[in-house]
């Protein structure tokens, strides 16, 4: 192979015209795909050159990729990306999976791939396998990886298939291909493997000449190892820029922000310039490389005059977020049935459900997909196989809007937020129209309030796609999600349906055990969602380097800002890089099993190699350049530096950054200059005056004029924090910020206090007779079962409501302690009243109606105590605690055993005027057993009437709200509310 040497900075285009001009019959190839694009395109628009050679053109031109694509040939089907790890999958043995603890094929994605590019380089660089010296911890996994491509040489020869790399041989090169050309010439190839030096030498054989041009001097250049020298530099001073013409700017900047800034300055002055010919002629690049962060970085800018035009992946597309929230959905139902004791009660009322169904459809007119029911007793088996949807999947998916317009759930959207407020953590269908049926004010207010259609149209859909087996199955929906997400995006669309062509085509290669075999206990439709979802993770929309050029033409913008890795090698007039930091040059390289000393010894690449290429890239465009312009963020404070690179240019050519500090009023003006129209040129920004501290003022008037109900919580955050109590009562029910997995500590007393309420209820007749005695180990048996029978029922009335993934916990730890306490307090409860007469239980329901007690002006008092024993000449209060009333060493917690008998205070002036008898209290601790009594003696451990009177009063009567003690950071207040109130000492006015 001849190699013609070009020096750095050279004009690649003048270079490569005169070798067109010959006219011989050469196929150039082209390294870098965004010269071969650029290079092609000056080429079919020079005129001159068209002329020249009329329509005999004997030469092509082809990047490197095409070029492989069409020297190798196969009659075998060629596997390319997943399909990759679905052949390495379906190739390993049951020895092997056991031997690498893999139970699924997701757990085998990494595996592959590194499995892949290592062996693809072993090859690449012919290396000799018994040749590699190995440390003892990679004997064993080198080992294994051997086993497996045993196994894959098997499966491939079997099936008739072949891997990428496995083409890779000098017997596929393909003759056709190569008689077309009596010459090849290659275009900055500045690394040969050694496979790619047998190729070359291959094609040598039959006759055909090889070169290399390389923008490189020969001492830059390694003939032997054919890669670029580990001295490559920028050339020193004394070669002298003015020998390149080239003028270079270096700015520094502080944050990222201000950079942004300096750019658009520079580009605006440019335009006032006369200097400069060309002013539209800027390329820019961002050397980063960090697509969709980059991207957010030039949100800010003015997108008709300067776009950003870096490669995403389609992780970050509208469609690929919606596959990813209904493959969570997916992953996480649970199947309702018949057969499922859980789920008992899902069938007990199929009529009631079939006649709320049509209810619901004649209340509601505009409902069209629900008139699609039959609400016959057919359907009795689609309610019986339904499916239970996790509330944490949904209210991810109710955050997406694009999410909420694709299905039609925006009027659903209150609904959700109801149910989700209500502490649901699952929703079926029959679930819903149990809620609608049993509807109160509660819920809703009448029917035409509700509208559940988009719910139960997804619920559908995704019952619809649950039964999806295979990728035939699938194909049809996610072509039709396509179309109904609106992308028009003819990018993201080739990509999509790219890689949904390439993964339905698995089926036709007939692999073992598809698809069963592949995902253990998962959801067989969820995880085939999941392998599309890994084929887009393979595919990126970059930038299109056919057409990258051609944007000024199109009108698009007038600049746009591009990727470094879409760079070509040609000469530029004015060119800007950005964001030079250290991190370039930012490179890829295998580190699998081999350190970087080992990969260098057996002579594979190493990351050295690789910046070596991206740094000709980055010198050869500085010095093919007429004016450039080079900036970096520097920022010792946050560790952020520049480039080895811009360091050596500085020193090598004696430049100086620019340090642009960019002040406050120079940043605003810009922005105002740059975004606004018809302003002023000159501009001031507004002064800000002195900080005036706001008092918390209540309009009484309100306040008076509404009738207020208020229990004992309510009253306790009235007295602690009344600003906080008028927040809540202004606020409202608000949206929820997440759906928690766990148990809330409210719903885990509300379970706890329903188990006592139904025991009670259920043996009230026994209690009040005394008959409830339990003087045998068989009464404890019947009494054990029977509270273990209620707790069934109670979980399973919350079934929706309880994490499936903690019931088991739930049930076999916690609530296993609350069937010991029940027992336990029942007997203490009994053995209290074993000498007492006329014993009267009053239920919860019965307290509730009656104990509201008129306090001051429209203030009632009301509550609901847990249990209320009215005796012949005392009463009994009991007040269930689910919160930790003792330390570890048993001693009661006293602050909060006095605050729980001042809730049993406050419950008793509710009663007082109803009854004058002695009043006795007890609080329960419902994890032990254990049952208090009131050990307070001071007058001041009392909660009376005039105590709540006077906070009532003060509520009432002071004109500016009271934020209470919020110093101290334990206080549940202050925690709850420290976003909106400032602290006391803030104001230096208590009132305020």
């Amino acid at each position: 192979m001849k190699i013609s040497y070009k020096e750095i900075g050279s004009d690649l285009k003048n270079i490569l015209f005169k070798e067109f001009e010959k006219n011989e019959n050469t196929l150039f190839v082209f390294e870098n795909s965004a010269s071969f694009f650029e290079i092609k395109r000056n080429f079919l628009q020079d005129e001159k050159m068209q002329q020249e050679l009329g329509i005999f053109q004997n030469f092509k031109m082809m990047n490197s990729y095409d070029f492989y694509e069409n020297l190798f040939v196969t009659d075998k089907i060629v596997i390319k990306e997943e399909k990759q790890v679905v052949l390495f999958y379906n190739a390993l043995t049951q020895k092997l999976k056991k031997k690498m603890k893999i139970k699924n094929y997701y757990d085998v994605i990494d595996i592959a791939y590194n499995y892949y590019n290592l062996f693809a380089e072993l090859q690449e660089y012919k290396i000799d396998l018994e040749k590699v010296e190995l440390e003892k911890w990679q004997v064993k996994t080198f080992k294994t990886l051997l086993e497996i491509d045993n196994e894959i040489k098997k499966i491939v020869q079997l099936k008739g298939l072949i891997l990428p790399y496995m083409l890779r041989n000098v017997e596929n090169i393909s003759d056709s291909f190569l008689k077309k050309f009596n010459k090849i010439c290659f275009v900055n190839k500045v690394k040969i493997t050694p496979f790619e030096k047998e190729i070359i030498k291959n094609i040598e054989s039959r006759g055909i000449i090889v070169k290399n041009i390389l923008q490189l001097s020969k001492n830059d250049f390694n003939e032997e190892k054919l890669k670029i020298n580990d001295s490559f530099s920028i050339p020193n001073k004394s070669e002298s820029l003015e020998k390149f013409e080239t003028n270079i700017e270096i700015f520094e900047y502080e944050n990222k922000f201000s950079q942004l800034l300096g750019m658009i300055k520079k580009l605006n002055d440019s335009e006032n310039e006369e200097k400069i010919e060309n002013i539209a002629n800027f390329k820019i690049y961002d050397l980063q490389n960090n697509g969709e962060d980059g991207k957010k970085d030039y949100q800010l800018l003015k997108q008709e005059k300067i776009s950003s035009n870096l490669e995403i992946t389609m992780q970050k597309t509208k469609i690929y977020k919606i596959l990813e929230l209904i493959c969570n959905i997916l992953e996480n139902v649970k199947v309702i049935g018949k057969n499922s004791e859980s789920d008992e009660v899902e069938n007990e009322d199929f009529e009631s459900r079939i006649e709320t169904e049509k209810n619901y459809k004649i209340e509601n007119e505009k409902t069209e997909n629900l008139e699609n029911y039959e609400f016959e007793k057919e359907n009795k088996k689609e309610c019986n196989q339904s499916l239970k949807i996790r509330m944490k999947d949904l209210y991810d998916a109710f955050k997406s809007n694009d999410f909420l317009k694709i299905f039609k759930l925006k009027k659903s959207y209150n609904f959700f937020v109801e149910i989700a407020r209500e502490g649901y953590k699952y929703i079926s269908k029959n679930e819903i129209f149990r809620i609608l049926k049993n509807q109160n004010e509660r819920y809703y207010k009448n029917w035409t309030d509700i509208d559940i259609e988009g719910i139960i149209n997804l619920i559908d859909e995704i019952e619809r796609i649950f039964e999806y087996q295979t990728l035939e199955e699938y194909r049809s929906y996610l072509e039709e999600i396509f179309d109904r997400s609106g992308e028009l995006d003819k990018d993201i669309r080739d990509k999509y349906f790219e890689a949904l062509s390439e993964m339905v085509v698995l089926e036709d290669f007939s692999f073992d055990n598809l698809w069963s075999g592949f995902f253990s206990e998962n959801v067989i439709s969820a995880s085939l969602l999941k392998l599309f979802l890994k084929y887009l993770d393979k595919k990126a929309i970059s930038l299109n380097l056919e057409k990258s050029d051609e944007q000024d033409s199109e009108n698009i913008a007038k600049y746009s800002i591009n990727s470094f890795s879409a760079i070509s090698e040609t000469q530029k007039e004015n060119l800007i890089l950005l964001n030079i930091q250290d991190t370039f040059p930012k490179v890829n390289v295998n580190n699998y099993l081999f350190t970087k000393i080992q990969r260098a010894k057996i002579g594979l690449p190493i990351s050295d190699d690789e910046k070596r290429i991206e740094i000709f890239k980055f010198y050869q465009n500085i010095l093919g350049a007429k004016n450039v312009y080079l900036s970096y963020v520097k920022n010792q404070d946050e560790n952020i530096d520049s480039a080895g690179v811009i360091e050596e240019i500085k020193l090598k050519y004696s430049i100086k950054a620019q340090k642009n500090k960019i002040n406050e009023n120079d940043e605003l003006d810009f922005i105002k200059n740059y975004f606004l129209e018809n302003i002023e040129k000159t501009w001031k920004p507004r002064e800000i005056g002195k900080f005036i501290p706001s008092k918390l003022e209540k309009n009484l008037d309100k306040i008076k004029s509404k009738k207020l109900s208020l229990g004992y919580y309510d009253f306790e955050k009235m007295e602690t924090f009344e600003y906080g109590y008028y927040l809540d009562k202004m606020i409202g029910e608000t949206e929820i910020e997440k759906i928690e997995e766990k148990l809330e500590d409210k719903l885990f007393g509300t379970i706890i206090h329903l188990i006592y309420e139904k025991i009670v209820s259920k043996n009230k007749e026994n209690i009040e007779k005394k008959k409830l005695l339990i003087k045998s180990k068989e009464d404890e048996k019947i009494l054990k079962k029977e509270i273990k029978d209620v707790l069934k029922d109670v979980l399973n009335s919350y079934k929706y409501k309880i994490s499936e993934d903690y019931l088991e916990f739930y049930k076999k730890i916690s609530f296993k302690e609350i069937v010991k306490s029940v027992e336990k307090i029942l007997k203490k409860m009994m053995k209290r009243i074993e000498n007492e007469d006329e014993i009267k239980i009053y239920s919860e329901e019965k307290i509730k109606l009656k104990s509201e007690k008129k306090l001051y002006e429209n203030i009632f008092i009301n509550g609901v105590i847990d249990l209320h024993l009215k005796l012949k000449e005392k009463e009994i209060l009991y007040d269930y605690k689910s919160g930790v009333l003792k330390n570890k060493k048993g001693e009661e917690k006293k602050e909060k055993v006095d605050n729980a008998f001042k809730q049993l205070d406050y419950y008793s002036i509710m009663l007082s005027e109803r009854n004058s008898q002695e009043i006795e209290k007890f609080v329960v601790d419902v994890w032990n057993g254990d049952i208090m009594d009131d050990k307070r003696k001071e007058e001041e451990e009392f909660l009376n009437e005039d105590d709540i009177l006077k906070v009532v009063k003060k509520y009432y009567e002071t004109d500016y709200y009271d934020i209470g003690d919020v110093k101290d950071v334990q206080n549940y207040t202050y925690q709850t509310y420290k976003n909106i109130c400032r602290r006391e000492d803030e104001l230096n006015d208590e009132n305020k």
